[in-house]
Order: C-alpha cells, then sequence, then structure tokens
C-alpha cells in the first residue's frame, strides 16, 4: 500500500517583483514558465533608483494581460512620469478586480497620483508612503471618474497638507471608513471629506526632540465612532 502524497498548492498570494533597474520584470517571465501568474492575487513592482522605460515594460504586457484577477497592487520607487503614458496600456487590465493600491517612495505629482487612483474604480483601500515631488511634464488627462474608497485609507509621512487637499477634490468623494495618518501634518481635508462614513481614526505623529540625545517623542490617537 502506497502512501498517499499531497501536492502543494500554489499559493494565491505574493510575486514580489523586486529587483533593480529594467530587470525587475524578468520575473513575470519565470513565473508564467510555472504556470503561476493565474494565481497571483498581490503584486509588487519596484524599480531600484525610480528607473523605468515604458518600452522595456512593453514586451512584458502578454505577461500582465494574463493575471486576471488581481487584489493588491504595489508600486515602489517609480517616477510616476514616465509611468502615466502607459499606465492603462499595462495596468488597465487589473481595473475590474483590483481593491487595494499601495505606493511607496515614489516621485510624483498631485494630479499624477490622482489619475493613477481613478483608474480603479472598485478600488477600496490606499496606501501612500513617503512622497516625493516631481517635475510635471506634459499634462494629465482630467480625472472625471472616482473609485469606491470605502475601505482603508493609510497615509504615512506624505506632504499631507497639499496632498488631503487635493484626494478630497476626486469627483465622487471619499467614503473611507476607517483613516490612518503616520507623521502626517494637517489631513484635515480628508477628515472633512471623509465625515459622514468614517468608523475608525487612528493618528500617530513621532519626531525628534530639539535636543541632540532626546528620545522621539510621540503622540498617539485613536477614536473609534
Amino acid at each position: 500500500m502506497s502512501a498517499r502524497v499531497e501536492r502543494p498548492t500554489p499559493r494565491e498570494s505574493v510575486f514580489g517583483f523586486r529587483r533593480e533597474g529594467p530587470e525587475t520584470f524578468e520575473r513575470l517571465t519565470d513565473v508564467d514558465r510555472s504556470g503561476l501568474l493565474r494565481y497571483t492575487r498581490y503584486l509588487t513592482f519596484q524599480v531600484g533608483g525610480g528607473l523605468f522605460s515604458p518600452e522595456n515594460m512593453r514586451k512584458y504586457l502578454p505577461y500582465l494581460r494574463s493575471i486576471t484577477n488581481l487584489h493588491t497592487l504595489t508600486l515602489a520607487h517609480f517616477r510616476v512620469l514616465s509611468l502615466i503614458p502607459v499606465f492603462n496600456e499595462c495596468f488597465g487590465t487589473f481595473a475590474n478586480t483590483l481593491r487595494h493600491l499601495s505606493i511607496r517612495n515614489a516621485y510624483v505629482t498631485d494630479q499624477q497620483l490622482l489619475y493613477i487612483i481613478s483608474q480603479f474604480p472598485l478600488l477600496e483601500d490606499l496606501t501612500i508612503i513617503s512622497l516625493t515631488g516631481a517635475y510635471p511634464g506634459h499634462p494629465v488627462p482630467t480625472t472625471t471618474q472616482s473609485p469606491l474608497l470605502r475601505g482603508t485609507l493609510i497615509l504615512v509621512d506624505p506632504d499631507t497638507r497639499e496632498f488631503s487637499d487635493c484626494l478630497a477634490t476626486l469627483p465622487g468623494g471619499l467614503n473611507f471608513r476607517s483613516l490612518e495618518f503616520f507623521r502626517c501634518n494637517d489631513p484635515r481635508a480628508v477628515l472633512d471629506a471623509c465625515g459622514h462614513s468614517v468608523r475608525s481614526i487612528s493618528y500617530l505623529w513621532c519626531k525628534k526632540g530639539g535636543t541632540e540625545g532626546k528620545s522621539r517623542s510621540r503622540i498617539r490617537a485613536h477614536v473609534e465612532m
């Protein structure tokens, strides 16, 4: 009598693409050869030093379009200006499935960021971490639609005042139920825009003391409605 062998089931979770420079996307071909792209639910693209080539990415479009049920997309260390012209071509296939978008350490203007957010109509959760202002470059298409945005908004150390004001101008408004702010300065526009929907607010502010060697000071608050 032979023992039954349990075959491993492919994880439906993380395929992270974190290599430096243009080789970032090479792993798509590796995953495709293994037949795992259709199981991808969480996808991370990180391009070291902000390097990105639209021409380089186009050759990987067949692989991106094989990912048909993506829930979470993370874009890290991009110069968003170079991404805008090919954004829908590369990521439009995720428009009907994406629920969570995370943008980290990106070089981006407020209008560029709003344009990217608005391309995913079913988007519920949004995470924005450590943005750096960028040269506007060519005009960004006018934002005429808004996602659902009814889950959780996490803001970490962006230029919060300007981005908060800009985010609150989305045509469909903001419907977040949970707000989490870390090292944020004056996010009142977002707070006002979510006044009808928010149920939980977390706020953590920490900064170095004015005297050398002094420990960090922290202000922590959590409110549930």
